[in-house]
């Protein structure tokens, strides 16, 4: 099986996965294309990585969809604390380099990585390249909200931006969550800051609110952190930093509020009985707010779709990130942002 299974006939979507990227390599990342494959016949999967390790891992998939998978060889893989100048200079033949130059030739629809952050932005831009107008690439979460889902970028590609990048965030997320999950064609539109006045934050922040404001967007103004989660918007705009903060955060705080539920079912038969009768009521509380069933950030703003799954995620999270990918690609998204920054070029650019 050295060469891997044949090509298979051009899908609907066909995903680029860096294999060997994240905690735990081939046997998240093969495991979780495996069962992407199986629950969405149309897509397919190229394994970008050591061949060897990734054939060892399908074997143990009898029943895996071999006419969908195609193996990419490559010849290493990017260390997780690799800087962007050693990625650009010692990351020509690894696994996410291979995986991404598949999206950059066409060859590939979509590329997945669980890999180095940092990799992934610089790579993505050198290879796959930004769209004609965009200033930097934004990654985008989702995070559970009543009723639905709020998007959320930057969540950590650009620690310091200007007014011009911000208002292309909001514009990017614009695009990325319409349709998506309830939302509807004008999803409303938040600026995280400290406080809801005019007044609040800095000069970069503040100036972005402005431009916002005249903007056709459906924006509501300044937002704070507890806004995100209460169903005020369905877009929140705020820089790397913030953004990355927000969602650790809220995904340490769901992961202790699973162990609490525990404990307190655990704590005696009453206990115990209550929590049997109220089982799937929480079952269907605690899915919305795991983390696992949002993971996948897609990086808006380059010319192909390129999906970033949590480095440590396991394979049911990961599983959803290539699910993820494959609905950018359904619903075009590089293609609607480029023409939504050539609609608003002049706002845009100054």
């Amino acid at each position: 099986m050295s060469e891997g299974p044949a090509r298979p006939a051009r899908p609907s979507r066909y995903l680029a996965v860096d294999a060997m990227g994240g905690d735990h390599g081939p046997q998240v990342l093969v495991d979780a294309a495996v069962e992407a494959l199986g629950l969405d016949a149309s897509l397919a999967v190229a394994l970008a990585g050591d061949a060897r390790a990734i054939e060892e891992r399908l074997s143990r998939h009898p029943g895996a969809p071999v006419s969908r998978i195609e193996i990419l060889p490559a010849a290493s893989v990017i260390p997780a604390d690799a800087s962007a100048r050693a990625v650009l200079r010692e990351g020509e033949g690894s696994s996410l380099w291979v995986a991404l130059e598949r999206v950059a030739s066409g060859q590939a629809h979509a590329c997945v990585s669980a890999g180095n952050t940092v990799a992934l932005m610089t790579l993505g831009v050198k290879l796959v390249g930004r769209l004609p107008g965009i200033q930097r690439p934004a990654f985008m979460s989702h995070i559970p909200r009543p009723g639905g889902l709020t998007g959320m970028l930057d969540l950590g590609a650009n620690l310091n931006v200007d007014a011009a990048a911000l208002f292309q965030f909001a514009l990017m997320g614009t695009v990325a969550r319409s349709g998506h999950e309830g939302a509807g064609s004008r999803p409303s539109v938040g600026l995280l800051n400290v406080g809801h006045e005019d007044s609040k934050g800095d000069a970069v922040v503040r100036e972005a609110h402005e431009r916002l404001r005249e903007s056709d967007l459906n924006y509501v103004g300044f937002i704070e952190g507890h806004d995100i989660f209460s169903g005020k918007v369905e877009v929140a705009v705020c820089d790397g930093f913030v953004g990355n903060l927000v969602l650790k955060s809220s995904e340490g705080l769901a992961g202790m509020l699973f162990d609490e539920f525990r404990n307190a079912l655990d704590s005696g038969w009453r206990a115990r009985l209550g929590g049997l009768l109220a089982r799937p009521a929480l079952r269907r509380m605690l899915a919305r707010l795991d983390p696992d069933k949002h993971n996948g950030a897609p990086l808006l703003g380059l010319r192909g779709v390129v999906v970033k799954s949590h480095g440590r995620s396991e394979r049911a999270a990961t599983t959803h990130a290539i699910l993820e990918a494959g609905r950018e690609v359904e619903k075009n998204v590089p293609e609607r942002i480029a023409e939504a920054i050539r609609t608003h070029h002049a706002e845009v650019s100054q």
